[in-house]
């Protein structure tokens, strides 16, 4: 997808997600255990903030404070916002200042996706929080809406080529270790050899010790932790796929 269209989710996405918010600040979301659909704005407010200071330190948006609710979703508008004018400001190779997640050596195409420390990959990533964060209140205060397919195939793909990579550890010993775990949806193939020297992928389908499939949006959600095993098709060796999907829940930090 391309810059343009990732800025079009992100506005979207950020937008409903204040909209179903509004309806139960203080329902707990089943998939965020401990949290509140207010502690899901407020951390939605901190990466928004983060975002535009990376684009423009000096218009980075600053926090006052808010304690109530109302002022809290009054915040939230004001971060979405400000990270939609930046973004419509920047090119897609535009430099971005701060630390962004590097997914190291990983088997890709040349150029399927936006190199690291640009705008276009800063806007990709905030597309995806914003999506998945969506349905966690959306959960939270009622069911859920779809999401957009080609937005989750993409967010397959950046979960296990730049999300997984970017925080993993060689030293892990479980069940992933040496082993390839294949990722199915839609005729997209991801296989994943957990090596310890790092992640080696590879988008041609083969060979591996276990495997999932799902529908591009039940699957997104379930690597991202958020619907359970029940949502995909599951084969092969399961103590695999539970050590692998531990190490997926590490990578979201």
């Amino acid at each position: 997808m391309d810059y343009v269209r990732f800025q079009h989710l992100f506005q979207a996405e950020g937008l409903r997600l204040g909209q179903a918010a509004v309806t139960d600040m203080d329902a707990p979301v089943p998939s965020c255990p401990g949290w509140t659909v207010a502690d899901v704005v407020r951390h939605s407010v901190l990466m928004y903030t983060s975002a535009t200071g990376q684009l423009s330190p000096e218009h980075r948006p600053q926090s006052d404070g808010e304690s109530t609710k109302g002022d809290l979703l009054d915040t939230y508008t004001r971060a979405h916002a400000a990270l939609v004018a930046e973004l419509a400001r920047r090119e897609p190779q535009d430099a971005i200042e701060g630390e962004t997640l590097d997914p190291g050596p990983v088997e890709v195409a040349e150029g399927e996706r936006p190199e690291p420390g640009t705008a276009g990959f800063l806007v990709r990533r905030m597309a995806r929080e914003a999506a998945v964060h969506r349905a966690d209140v959306e959960m939270a205060v009622g069911t859920p809406g779809p999401l957009d397919a080609q937005q989750a195939l993409d967010g397959i793909d950046e979960v296990l080529g730049v999300l997984l990579p970017a925080h993993y550890d060689g030293g892990a010993r479980d069940g992933a270790s040496g082993r390839t775990i294949g990722v199915h949806s839609n005729r997209h193939h991801w296989r994943l050899t957990m090596q310890h020297s790092g992640v080696t992928m590879s988008r041609e389908p083969g060979f591996a010790d276990a495997a999932v499939t799902g529908e591009p949006a039940e699957l997104l959600l379930y690597l991202w932790g958020r619907r359970p095993g029940t949502v995909v098709s599951q084969t092969g060796d399961r103590t695999v796929l539970a050590a692998f999907r531990r190490r997926l829940a590490a990578s979201m930090v």
